[in-house]
């Protein structure tokens, strides 16, 4: 029987409105990976930093995960997750969900599959509608979050296993490869995409628009980023 380690799932007097919680184009970027790589899930120990609407995790259990691991600094997130993988027709055998920041919680535990889809949008400041607080900002070069996480890898990555992130390409993707190589750690990408940046997003950008090169991109009145999949794994 799956095991949670919080007590609480979602009920009225806690419940908030989960349209925070929506998955977003980085989200299934992650599902189309998880989707056609299957033979990396399947009978494999995964988790999921940052779960959020938990849809994510929910794909490695549905794909034959042994077991899944979610965390979150938001309860609420935690509770929604929690809910919605009761409802599976069948929960992978152990099941946790894990409160606190990137790897606070996790210990010294290692998984064959690490999941994450951070905040890491360049901006200082930025509050947008619909979304909390702790989803909007990546701090003024947008690797607030993403460095301590690249820094937990080779902790928790477990020997041929991979970590599989979302990477705004205009944040640095060769300052993360460099990182990892310096941990002992290669890094591919993949499943390449552009995103629209919403004018909100835009005047929040620490650098302008014109100030990320190629990667961030004006047509007309409207501007767009690059955005891929990261795939770290030992080297």
């Amino acid at each position: 029987m799956a095991e949670n380690t919080l007590s609480s799932c979602a009920g009225p007097e806690t419940q908030m409105s989960f349209n925070v919680f929506s998955p977003t184009e980085y989200t299934t970027m992650l599902l189309g990976f998880l989707q056609e790589n299957v033979d990396q899930v399947a009978g494999r120990t995964v988790c999921e930093i940052g779960t959020g609407s938990g849809v994510v995790a929910m794909q490695a259990a549905l794909l034959g995960a042994r077991s899944v691991t979610v965390s979150d600094v938001e309860r609420d997130a935690l509770d929604a997750v929690s809910a919605s993988f009761s409802r599976l027709p069948q929960e992978p055998a152990d099941f946790s969900c894990l409160l606190g920041p990137l790897w606070q919680p996790y210990g010294t535990r290692r998984f064959d599959l690490i999941l994450a889809n951070l905040p890491h949008f360049p901006t200082p400041s930025l509050t947008l509608p619909g979304r909390l607080p702790t989803w909007a900002m990546g701090g003024a070069d947008g690797r607030k979050l993403l460095d301590p996480f690249l820094e937990g890898l080779s902790e928790h990555l477990a020997p041929g296993g991979l970590a599989v992130f979302t990477h705004n390409r205009f944040v640095g993707i060769e300052q993360t490869r460099a990182y990892l190589r310096a941990r002992g750690l290669s890094l591919q990408t993949c499943r390449e995409t552009i995103v629209h940046l919403s004018p909100l997003k835009v005047s929040a950008l620490t650098h302008g628009a014109s100030g990320y090169g190629e990667d961030v991109f004006t047509l007309g009145e409207h501007v767009f980023g690059r955005v891929c999949l990261g795939v770290a794994s030992w080297a």
